[in-house]
């Protein structure tokens, strides 16, 4: 037997174990993620289902912490060429979300100018919120 065989065979052995511990590296950053845009989507599943239904202003403020949580953990999971987009997108959602006003004040303003009740501000938020689950599918 040549001098080199048992060379080669490690060399082999630890490729192929380089090999294995990428691959699986890789499949648990795939689960991670997966599992990151689940957890973000679920945070902001029940404002969305809601948001026309009651007081915006009071469901988004009660949902904030878990909103900012939910934007701050999956940011990570974001690839790099998107994390500047990303950015943006949460800067409009939290813009929009400043924004909104409670269905006490809607309907004040709208009695005092004598025109419907204006819920341009939900549909926006509404708008900044679906942009930002676009993300999920991205990264």
């Amino acid at each position: 037997m040549h001098f080199w065989v048992p060379i080669a065979t490690a060399a082999i052995a630890g490729a192929v174990a380089i090999l294995v511990d990428i691959l699986t590296g890789r499949r648990k950053g795939a689960k991670s993620r997966r599992e990151a845009a689940a957890t973000f989507h679920l945070a902001f599943a029940e404002a969305i289902a809601q948001l026309e239904n009651v007081d915006a202003h009071a469901l988004i403020t009660e949902a904030r912490a878990q909103h900012d949580a939910a934007i701050l953990e999956f940011r990570r999971f974001v690839v790099a060429k998107q994390i500047e987009h990303y950015e943006v997108a949460v800067q409009n959602f939290n813009r929009c979300r400043s924004e909104v006003q409670s269905a006490p004040v809607k309907v004040l303003a709208s009695l005092a100018s004598e025109k419907p009740i204006d819920n341009s501000d939900t549909v926006k938020l509404k708008e900044a919120l679906n942009e930002l689950l676009t993300f999920t599918d991205k990264s």
